[in-house]
């Protein structure tokens, strides 16, 4: 896949997405790949194929998904400003490329070209809408309701309706038992709005699932 592919970057003018071509690097990223955890130099990922899962974690290292970020996000545009919050996790959820590049080369691109700059600072606001809206649904849906938002959310974001997903996996995403995970997703299944068998998800009413992800 080329730069291009990501949204962040697709309305760059030519000479900025030519800088950023030349300095980063192809990268595929695997499921459960927690990013920036084995870093020496901080990294910033720009997806145009994998999705990443932002997680929150406590002290008791319980987890819960606040975003999910693909092809228009970057992760780890906080390591530009020179920011790390070790309660957050940025985590693959469905495996597939990204390019990177050190966040020191970035943040000295981008206080040479503008046009990076403002397409960073446009990215990091529009993740806090993002993370606002994750936030609002934990407040005010049931766990069926929150499963079926963030299956509809994944396949949105991956382009897919298949999805290789565990109910463990959803488990940790949401911040609930997987007993939880199982029961939501079998009543799910009654409505004939997906089938899973063995981490293999299938959404097979993608309108009838953003219904159920609609508060009661």
């Amino acid at each position: 896949m080329n730069l291009s592919d990501n949204g962040l970057l697709f309305d760059l003018p030519e000479l900025e997405r030519s800088l950023l071509m030349k300095a980063c690097k192809p990268v595929e990223l695997k499921s459960r790949q927690v990013l920036g955890l084995k870093d020496a130099t901080p990294m910033v990922y720009f997806l145009t194929g994998a999705t990443v899962a932002l997680l929150v974690k406590d002290e008791h290292h319980a987890s819960l998904a606040v975003g999910l970020l693909g092809s228009a996000h970057a992760v780890g545009l906080e390591q530009v400003l020179g920011c790390h919050n070790p309660g957050l996790e940025h985590r693959v959820q469905t495996a597939g490329a990204a390019w990177c590049i050190p966040a020191p080369l970035l943040k000295a691109l981008a206080l040479d070209h503008t046009a990076i700059l403002n397409a960073i600072s446009r990215q990091l606001w529009l993740l806090l809408s993002h993370v606002a809206s994750f936030a609002a649904s934990i407040q005010t849906l049931n766990i069926q309701a929150r499963l079926a938002a963030w299956l509809v959310r994944s396949a949105e974001t991956a382009h897919n309706q298949h999805l290789n997903l565990t109910h463990e996996h959803l488990a940790h995403m949401l911040g609930v038992r997987r007993v939880s995970i199982t029961l939501a997703a079998g009543q799910l299944r009654e409505q004939g709005l997906l089938s899973y068998t063995r981490g293999q998800v299938h959404l097979l009413n993608l309108p009838g699932l953003a219904q159920a992800a609609l508060p009661s």
